[in-house]
């Protein structure tokens, strides 16, 4: 999308609270009994650069209009590691390229992090994904309901054949 500019969340702190706002309001079934405080706490542990946890946001001018993040571990059940998430877009701004946008910042910042593959979870975006790559590695069941856990390659592996 033309004027979208991806750029590290460090960068636009003073929107955490919005983001978390966010975050809270869509995934409010997986957060089960967290606040939207503790939510907001989790977010600014993202608040790095050039290591993982990080987060990336979409700007659109100044505003904020989408974010992602890379984090080492995402749930207990879940050993695989690291893991891209927190993948929203403003609602006005989706289907319009923007999460594509994020989702493809974030595997180059985890690839130039030394990462060779991504893990991610997702309750309904598994064609999304599918259409950026990424492969399914089997179904798990959450609190909120079934979810796809999915793996993509974003780094070259050391390993010779």
């Amino acid at each position: 999308m033309d004027g979208i500019v991806i750029r590290p969340m460090i960068e636009h702190a003073g929107a955490v609270p919005r983001i978390a706002a966010w975050f809270f309001e869509e995934w409010r079934l997986i957060y089960g009994g967290e606040t939207q405080a503790s939510v907001q706490r989790r977010i600014e542990s993202w608040l790095t650069q050039r290591q993982i946890p990080t987060a990336l946001v979409a700007l659109s001018g100044n505003q904020v209009v989408g974010t992602v993040a890379l984090k080492e571990q995402e749930l207990p059940q879940f050993p695989e590691s690291p893991w891209l998430a927190g993948l929203y877009v403003v609602p006005e701004f989706r289907r319009h390229g923007i999460g594509a946008l994020l989702v493809q910042a974030a595997e180059r910042e985890a690839a130039s992090l030394g990462v060779e593959r991504l893990h991610l979870y997702t309750p309904g975006s598994q064609q999304f994904y599918a259409r950026l790559g990424w492969s399914v590695l089997g179904h798990r069941l959450l609190p909120g309901g079934m979810v796809a856990v999915m793996c993509q390659q974003v780094g070259v592996s050391n390993v010779r054949h």
